[in-house]
């Protein structure tokens, strides 16, 4: 670790009541290379910052930081975003894990890029991909939700894990990884077109039927 070269890091200033700050490293699918690491492990040692925090979106929050030193911290670590890019919870999929039954990783990626292309959308977008039917990636409540299968990918949207959590409908049923985007791009132009502000797809599926989504991707 002594000789790892220190890379930049994307961070998201996030204010707490406290009147400190969190900074939210822009992770993708929660990896941090040793450069990273090493970069944040340097600042956690000058500034004497209390925690590194895992969060659900498979990034990590950096926090107490002091609202004096935001601005220093930021340019120490690398660069300063409003909002960190679209992301996806991924699970390690068949090349890592014993319960794997499909390859993730890419897939994962597959779907980052395409939220980013058919945006914006009326409020957030999160995603879920999942090598097996323990969903690690919480694929049943996300927005976006694939949960392999032993002949392709089931393909969920309009998942919710709010106060009225709810599993997303499902769009398609053991298909492949082309199809599976294929009907992911119709749901995200359909929650593009009909989503009010600041409503996310869960609440855009209830409040315009179930079936409308249905009609829409399979036009």
């Amino acid at each position: 670790m002594n000789n790892t070269i220190t890379e930049s890091v994307t961070v998201m200033p996030i204010a707490r009541k406290d009147d400190t700050y969190v900074l939210r490293l822009c992770l993708n699918q929660g990896l941090m290379t040793p450069g990273m690491l090493r970069r944040v492990l340097e600042v956690i040692e000058k500034y004497n910052l209390p925690s590194l925090r895992a969060t659900t979106g498979q990034r990590m929050n950096l926090e107490g930081i002091p609202a004096g030193k935001l601005d220093e911290i930021c340019d120490f670590l690398g660069t300063r975003v409003e909002k960190c890019a679209p992301g996806a919870t991924v699970c390690p999929g068949k090349g890592t894990c014993r319960l794997g039954i499909q390859e993730t990783t890419d897939l994962g990626n597959a779907i980052v890029e395409l939220v980013k292309q058919n945006g914006p959308y009326p409020y957030k977008v999160k995603s879920g991909v999942s090598g097996c039917k323990m969903s690690c990636g919480l694929s049943y409540v996300r927005d976006i939700g694939l949960v392999a299968t032993a002949k392709g990918w089931n393909v969920f949207f309009g998942g919710c894990a709010l106060q009225n959590a709810a599993p997303g409908i499902l769009i398609g049923e053991h298909v492949s990884n082309e199809d599976a985007l294929a009907l992911l791009q119709k749901a995200l132009v359909f929650y593009r077109e009909n989503g009010e502000k600041r409503e996310r797809t869960a609440a855009t599926v209830t409040r315009l039927g179930k079936q409308a989504l249905l009609d829409a991707v399979t036009a």
